[in-house]
């Protein structure tokens, strides 16, 4: 929708001021249409007055409908959506947003009543005087001094001197036909954001050309950047995989079975240690053996029991032998 509303009641409309190379309703009576340059001048001098009138009658009732939001100069062609349909607007086009706080006209313009823009041309001395008229008498509906003020009597922009735009109406049929209401793009850079922007590229000794160079050098940097680190993370992630997977591996293998050799050893060791005793326990029965040898056999026809107290003494006698040939004294000890 071309009319804008706003939350306090008034409602903002866009549409072209002036139109570079564009013919309007005087053309057949010798007015050629306006250049580049010459646009641009009349939307500096507006910047002076900024009134926003009803069909051109500022000067007869004194009356403002409205004042200026935005006001810039297109700076590429640019296509728009207007009452009319989609319209393409040069360079150079003088685009105007304005703001319609009189209740009438808002609601004139709600009606159809607005379909587009149309300037007012004056003398620069006369739309002074009219600046001047309204400071000196302010409080009246229509100041007195201003009732008489026009553009000189003339009705070509081309006949004025020193002209100035000293207000922009409202009307229903704009001189200049291609002047309807449309759809503000979202992406129009104002002349105020353009010179800020110009300033500062100015300042920092860059140009709009070395400002994207300098972008696009910047997405190269960031570009090889990422495509490093995909690489670092790729290169991490295999090694974490790789140390996983051993891990898992070394986990899940059977641990080889050594337990029976150290068993064996334990028995060997068993062995070796319990083989003294067995030596001793030989070397007790060979000892036993010969000390049997050596007994005297009783001889036919005497008793083979001897007296009491000589068999123990004999016995007695007898295992001391035995120790003494082992080395051990009779507990069991060896002797030293």
């Amino acid at each position: 929708m071309y009319i804008q509303k706003n939350d306090d009641g008034t409602i903002n409309l866009t549409a072209p001021v002036m139109i570079p190379g564009a013919k309007d309703c005087d053309y057949n009576n010798g007015e050629p249409p306006l250049t580049t340059e010459q646009i641009q001048k009349f939307a500096e001098s507006y910047e002076q007055y900024q009134f926003i009138d009803h069909e051109h009658g500022l000067t007869k009732e004194g009356r403002k409908i409205g004042v200026p939001v935005n006001s810039f100069l297109l700076n590429h062609d640019t296509t728009f959506q207007t009452i009319d349909g989609s319209k393409t607007y040069p360079s150079g086009t003088w685009m105007m947003t304005s703001q319609l706080t009189d209740e009438v006209a808002i609601k004139n313009a709600m009606d159809g009543g607005y379909t587009g823009y149309s300037v007012s041309v004056f003398n620069r001395e006369r739309a002074d005087q009219y600046l001047e008229a309204l400071k000196t008498d302010s409080t009246l509906p229509i100041p007195a001094a201003c009732k008489n003020i026009s553009s000189g009597g003339t009705a070509l922009i081309k006949d004025v001197p020193n002209p100035v735009v000293l207000s922009v109406s409202l009307v229903k049929s704009p001189c200049l036909h291609e002047s309807k209401f449309c759809e503000l793009n979202g992406d129009i850079m104002t002349d105020e954001v353009k010179s800020m922007k110009s300033k500062i590229l100015d300042a920092m000794g860059m140009s709009e050309q070395a400002e994207v160079e300098a972008l696009k050098s910047e997405v190269v940097s960031l570009e090889s950047k990422i495509d490093e680190m995909q690489t670092q993370f790729q290169e991490a992630l295999k090694s974490m995989q790789e140390e996983f997977t051993k891990t898992l591996t070394e986990a899940l293998t059977p641990v080889a079975e050594d337990e029976p050799v150290a068993e064996k050893n334990e028995e060997e060791a068993e062995e070796e240690v319990e083989e003294e005793p067995v030596e001793e326990a030989t070397e007790e029965v060979e000892e036993e053996e010969e000390a049997t040898e050596e007994e005297p056999v009783a001889e036919k026809g005497e008793s083979k029991a001897e007296p009491i107290h000589n068999n123990l003494v004999a016995e007695k006698k007898r295992v001391q032998n035995i120790y003494e040939a082992l080395g051990r004294n009779p507990d069991g000890t060896r002797r030293l």
